[in-house]
Parts: structure tokens; sequence; C-alpha cells
């Protein structure tokens, strides 16, 4: 059965990407239009089939096969057919918890907040991982074994100081978590590169294992990113290639010559109707995000705590305001070109 009610044709693609990306953006995310930088890396595989389709599917669980198609059709294909498994109440419900994975796409799924938080939207809890080509050593001096490796959470949440009949933005913001497992995103380095920018120290490896604030050096001269926070990063990095990679259908390592040449990265999302598992889901949560806010110490406005997400809201409402957001002028050229003449040598 197709589950997927995305218009399968290019422009329709090309439309959810540009979509995406620009979310992305406008919270100031580095998974925005950066990407867009270097364009080829976002251009559907030439086996591109377009049709994303199900297989191994249950009443709660499913695989999709990205068909080489990108990877932002394949997240949100595995992300909202997770939600519809555990969105039906009555005689189909299948209970609180689905997951759903996706393989076979070799491109960039983008900011994985965007999914997590459209499934939070919904009224779900989403959970979402991702693996990708190896640009992240494990340790200082060690060849490249993971990708970025980024994970999510997204969570249904309401202030409680509203009603429910307030549907501003502020009042039902979810509660999104999105991190790479590396100590920079790789869209951060190409970000740094395309400005012309040092990177943020301690986040890349030189060849030799040294320390580097060099982007060129990280990505294309033998260096690597670095994992955050060490070995506990390292593990976490780990914890999704095991979950997003092997899991998923994707390349393995050890199991093929890269990830790159297989072209084949995995998905894998979880969602969760949190009313089946407890009461007043939404009241607990606006207890401990607003508990943890008021702790004091987090140096933010009015001395408060800044929760995950808060600021990347704050930045797109600023951005809504005044009708625009900055690009990089590298960026909005490679667009414009791009837009022009397609991709180069095409």
């Amino acid at each position: 059965a197709a589950h997927n009610n995305i218009l399968l044709n290019k422009t329709a693609t090309a439309s959810l990407q540009a979509e995406i990306m620009t979310c992305a953006e406008l919270c100031g995310n580095n998974q925005g239009l950066v990407k867009m930088y270097q364009p080829a890396l976002m251009a559907p595989s030439p086996d591109y089939a377009g049709k994303p389709i199900t297989e191994r599917e249950t009443s709660t669980s499913a695989v999709i096969n990205a068909n080489q198609s990108p990877g932002m059709l394949a997240a949100i294909t595995a992300a909202d057919l997770a939600a519809e498994k555990v969105s039906s109440k009555g005689e189909n419900d299948n209970g609180p918890i689905s997951i759903v994975s996706s393989y076979n796409s070799s491109t960039s799924s983008g900011q994985l907040a965007f999914y997590v938080e459209r499934m939070a939207r919904k009224g779900l809890i989403g959970i979402a991982f991702a693996n990708s080509p190896e640009f992240v050593a494990a340790a200082p001096g060690g060849k490249a074994v993971f990708g970025t490796n980024p994970l999510a959470v997204g969570i249904p949440a309401r202030r409680s100081d509203t009603n429910d009949d307030d549907d501003s933005t502020t009042a039902n913001q979810p509660f999104t978590f999105d991190m790479a497992t590396s100590a920079i995103a790789l869209f951060g380095v190409l970000s740094a590169k395309a400005k012309n920018e040092p990177l943020p120290p301690n986040v890349a490896y030189a060849k030799d294992g040294s320390m580097t604030t060099d982007a060129t050096e990280a990505l294309e001269g033998g260096g690597a990113i670095a994992t955050f926070g060490g070995h506990k990063g390292a593990g976490l990095a780990l914890c999704v290639e095991l979950l997003a990679g092997a899991l998923s259908g994707g390349a393995v390592l050890g199991q093929v010559e890269s990830k790159k040449v297989a072209k084949s990265w995995g998905h894998t999302f979880i969602a969760i109707r949190p009313e089946d598992l407890v009461d007043d889901y939404d009241e607990k949560v606006a207890s401990i995000l607003e508990t943890v806010k008021a702790s004091g110490g987090g140096g933010g406005e009015n001395g408060l705590v800044r929760i995950p997400g808060e600021n990347s809201a704050k930045i797109a409402a600023e951005r809504r305001a005044v009708g625009y957001m900055p690009i990089p002028i590298q960026i909005w050229e490679s667009i414009v070109e791009t837009s022009q003449h397609g991709l180069p040598g095409k």
C-alpha cells in the first residue's frame, strides 16, 4: 500500500526540499539554504526512481525503500507513516507506539527538528535518528567512520498559563531538541567554508589528529570532524549508527566500501501517542519545562534558562515580523546560478 500523499514528481520533490531548507534558514539553523552552496549534494541520484515504496509493513512498523529519492522525501514519508500508524483510534487502533525506517537515499534529510515538530503538532511524541557518510572520526587521528549522525525529539507542549482556545505560536510551540552527535554539523563546516570563516575551536581534526579551524583541511585535507563531548559523543554517534544505519536497512560500516559510495543512508522514526500511557501529559510537560526554565543560572533573558528550541522559534518570529532573512551572498549567488543554469556540468 502506498502511504505517502506527496506528489511523487521532481517538481514537487524540489518544492519539498526548498520548504524544509527554508524552514531551517528561517530559524537560524545551519541545515538551511547553506546546502545550496554545493547544490549537487542535494540533487537526486541519477538512479532516482521517484517512488519511495513501503516494505516489511506491519500494523505498527514499516520500512521505506526510498529508491534513491532525496533524503528529505524519504524522511518525510517515513515520519508521516509513523505518525499515521498511531493516529488511528477505535477499530483501527494499533496501540500507542510505531516505528518506521527508511533507506536507499543519498542526500541530506536536513533539519531533523522539522520532522519531529511535524509529529508533535499532531499531538505525538516524535523521535528521529539519521546516519550519513563518513565525515566524523571516533577519536583524534582516526579515520572518519560516522556521519554527523543527528538525533531529534519533538514533544507536544502547551504552557500551563494558556487556555484551550489559545492557538498562538508561542502557546502551541512543541518542545524540540535536535542535535548532531558531531561537534559541528557538516553543513556548519560548509557554511564556514562558504563565508571564508574559521571553524570554532576544537570541532575538527587535521590529518595528523591535531585540532584545526580550517574547514577545507577538515573536509578535503585528510582531516575529520570531531564528535562532541569526547567519548560520550562517540558513544551516541555509535548508537545512532546502530539505530539509523543497521536497523533501517541502510549501508553498514564494514560491509561496504563506504557509505558515500553505497548511497544508502538511513533514518528511523518513532511515534508515541502519550495519552495512552499517562494522563495529563501536556500538563506534566509544561510543569517540567517551566520548572527547568525558572531554575536560574542560565544567563538568559531575565535570568531564565533557555529551553531547547526557544531561540530558534524567537529568530523565526523576528524574521517573519520584518519579512526577510539574511542569506550569505555566496549562497544566494549559488541559488540564482542553479535556478538559471542548472547544476554544473548538467
